[in-house]
């Protein structure tokens, strides 16, 4: 017989005897024999349980205290069997018997609800379990003095069998309340909470039972023989089920949930004692106890509110994080926690969001922790309003968030999406206009999946960092959801680091220049050096490949030091041959990490006074990004612009800050950004932006560059804009050393030109601006 058809057998028994208790052939001895019967078979299965292989000795010590005290009480069930049966009310064999071995069962009981696995506690929460026991304790002696032990001890004849019996009865009931109290109050660790559940109900079940039966007896009152037997069957059947529930479990992980610390059970034994002395007071008259009592009872309700209060507000510290108010990495652990439970109960999709604020670290270093800390406070409004109301967003630390979605799978990417939206508008912080930008990693456990109903929380955290950091390495706010691609991806990543660590010195790192042209004529003004990495095994690898990795290692001060040294050497060599009255500028591009390094202005003078570079002829580009930490940037730009360097505005327009770093920042030459270069097609309305970008630089004496141009009609369009310069496709590829040499020794006589805007097989665009 299979071990679950034990548990369905024992439940059909128990069904047929509800049903025989109300046949007529149901009496006296047949309650005893049934009650006994049951006892008898409930201490097989806790022995079966108890000496089983199949389990640890942990999970089988409950047992072995379990089987003797159901041991116990069989034999003392019996000897009070005998006592009624012959109607021995002296101190007979049989009645001894029976009332030692009562009383000796229930510690022994008591050991086995104890031995079950409980969470483990520290010293304080030892001591506040101990209180909250004495409060139980102190709630079940009133009960019992009032019920049982007090008319006994005041009525006398405590040489009677059955009255001290009682008595007895009673101090051991008080203390197996006491050990089902504690075990609901410091909760347990077991991984299936059915079994002590059910020793715990069966348990509580028996002491309702006796304490029924010891107030009749006390008080003279009748009590059929075959009531108290009758009782006894739930609870003890409860008891018995608790063993088969164990051994369904034993085999595999359990399926059920373990049970939580009660923290209710203190308040619930204060209110059972205080009800129990406002009756006694009310009986005893109105002076002077009651009056007293429920004075007492308005106090004791003050304390205890203003305790649960305080208790409130200490946890919504513990689990709340005090400069955003969003929920704390544990508050965050128990949500996640749950939401996975829940998952591999009922296959309910679970989601997390991990999230980082991209250029965090400028802002708090450039404007201040106060400022920092309201870029916090303003993105953890943001989750506020974007995520649902079943949600969990929490601060994990720093500028590092979490989302917990529980039953959220396709919808978790739509979530990452709305924060990001929200982002995009700029937030005004002490006077400063700045803007949010996150990365996002999303990592979902749903049914079905490949790992469905195994994932765990931390596995599921690690997959959203993992995700996370592949949309950082975009270099832009985005958001990016994990999968086993982004782990191997995340896997190589540390290879890929060392391999880009020796790439300058061995010689992998190329240089190729883009030409930047006079829109009018074609001249080559200047060239724009662009690094790529000729990686061994992976071939030419562009920017995107390598340089957020580069940005995130710290290796970008390297790879921007030898970009800057051989394009000066190079373009420095050009500019030696070059005819008279010609010039050739260089631009190199920085990023935002460069920036960040105090002595970047005094090594890029550095390397052009080693080169004989003219700081005149070198152009420093830089995406607005770059420029979130102008305290840090400003300094090291005026340096530059003091010896002649200047400084361009990199992708312009497609910022939330454009107008306020123009008017404070010392910024020489716009770029307009390659998106409002491909909407030109002659229509007003699509060259908007561009046409606003060329008169706001007339207006502040700057020079423009526009990208990206493609075609003949974006150069002439442009040109009758008003713009000078330009670069893109249309005119040049980015081209290796050697074929802009080639192009700069084309004719001695004349300048290098490429094709012009003006070029006569170019359609003119429809509509010409004035």
């Amino acid at each position: 017989m299979g071990v679950s058809n034990v548990t369905r057998v024992v439940c059909l028994l128990f069904a047929g005897l509800v049903v025989f208790r109300f046949t007529d052939l149901y009496n006296t001895q047949a309650a005893g024999i049934s009650i006994c019967a049951l006892e008898t078979v409930a201490l097989g299965l806790h022995l079966r349980v108890a000496f089983s292989r199949r389990l640890s000795a942990a999970a089988k010590r409950p047992y072995r205290f379990t089987s003797p005290a159901l041991a116990l009480l069989i034999i003392a069930g019996v000897g009070f069997s005998v006592a009624f049966n012959t109607h021995d009310r002296s101190w007979g064999v049989a009645t001894v018997a029976a009332v030692a071995l009562r009383t000796l069962a229930v510690p022994v009981l008591l050991l086995g609800l104890l031995s079950f696995a409980a969470e483990p506690m520290d010293r304080r929460a030892r001591w506040k379990l101990g209180m909250d026991v004495a409060t139980v304790l102190g709630a079940g002696a009133m009960l019992m003095w009032y019920l049982v032990l007090g008319p006994a001890l005041q009525a006398g004849g405590l040489l009677d069998p059955l009255r001290l019996g009682a008595v007895l009865f009673a101090v051991g009931d008080v203390v197996l309340l006491v050990g089902v109290g504690t075990v609901l109050l410091r909760g347990s660790a077991v991984p299936s909470r059915g079994p002590l559940v059910l020793m715990l109900a069966g348990t509580a079940g028996y002491l309702v039972v006796d304490t029924v039966f010891l107030y009749t007896m006390v008080h003279d009152g009748a009590l059929h023989d075959a009531v108290v037997p009758t009782a006894l069957h739930l609870p003890m059947f409860l008891i018995l089920l608790a063993s088969t529930v164990r051994q369904e479990t034993a085999g595999g992980a359990a399926a059920g949930r373990r049970l939580r610390r009660n923290a209710w059970l203190p308040y619930a034994a204060l209110a059972g004692g205080f009800a129990l002395l406002v009756v006694a007071a009310a009986k005893a008259g109105l002076f002077p106890w009651l009056g007293l009592v429920l004075g007492a009872l308005v106090m004791t309700v003050g304390v205890a509110a203003r305790q649960v209060l305080a208790s409130r507000e200490n946890y919504t510290l513990v689990v709340t994080d005090s400069l955003t108010g969003l929920a704390n990495r544990i508050q965050l652990r128990g949500a996640l926690t749950a939401a996975v439970d829940r998952h591999r109960r009922t296959g309910a999709p679970v989601a997390v969001l991990l999230i980082d604020l991209n250029g965090f670290k400028q802002v708090n270093d450039g404007y201040g922790h106060e400022v920092g800390d309201q870029m916090l406070v303003a993105f953890a409004d943001v989750l506020r309003r974007t995520v649902r109301d079943a949600d969990v967003p929490a601060r994990l630390g720093g500028d590092e968030f979490a989302v917990v979605l529980p039953g959220c799978a396709e919808e978790a990417t739509q979530v990452a999406e709305r924060i990001l939206a929200a982002c995009q508008a700029p937030v005004n912080l002490s006077g400063h206009r700045l803007e949010l930008r996150a990365s996002i990693g999303v990592a979902v456990a749903q049914r079905g999946g490949p790992d469905a109903g195994s994932v765990d929380p931390n596995e599921l955290l690690h997959r959203a960092d993992l995700a996370m950091y592949a949309a950082k390495r975009r270099g832009t706010p985005s958001w990016a959801e994990y999968t086993a691609d982004a782990m191997d991806a995340e896997q190589a990543v540390p290879a890929l680091a060392d391999d880009l660590a020796r790439a300058a010195d061995a010689g992998q790192l190329r240089l190729l220049y883009q030409p930047i042209v006079a829109l009018e004529s074609g001249d080559l003004v200047a060239v724009e050096a662009l690094v790529r990495w000729q990686h061994p095994t992976r071939g030419l690898l562009g920017p995107d490949a390598f340089i957020p990795l580069a940005e995130q290692t710290g290796l970008i001060h390297g790879i921007g030091g030898w970009v800057l040294r051989e394009a000066c050497r190079q373009v420095g060599a050009w500019q030696a041959e070059l005819p008279p009255g010609r010039s050739l500028h260089l631009s190199v591009n920085l990023s935002p990490i460069q920036l960040e390094r105090p002595a970047l202005a005094d090594e890029i003078l550095e390397v052009l006074e080693r080169e004989g570079f003219d700081p005149r002829a070198l152009v420093v580009e830089m995406t607005e990004s770059a420029l979130v930490d102008d305290r840090s940037a400003v300094p090291q730009l005026e340096r530059l612009r003091a010896r002649g360097v200047r400084v361009a505005l990199d992708d312009f327009g497609t910022g939330y800050s454009s107008l306020r770093y123009l008017t404070r920042l010392p910024v020489d030459i716009l770029k307009l950004d390659r998106c409002f270069v491909a909407d030109l097609s002659g229509d007003p309305e699509r060259a908007a932006v561009a046409e606003a970008v060329i008169r706001l630089s007339q207006i502040l004496h700057m020079d423009t560059v526009a990208e990206g141009i493609e075609d003949p009609a974006q150069a002439t369009e442009l040109t009758l804009l008003g713009y000078r310069t330009a670069q893109g496709f249309h005119f040049a590829r980015p081209l290796p050393a050697g074929d802009v040499e080639a192009l700069l020794h084309r004719s001695a006589a004349e300048w290098p030109s490429l094709p012009t805007a003006l070029d006569p097989a170019a359609p003119r665009p429809v509509a010409v601006h004035g």
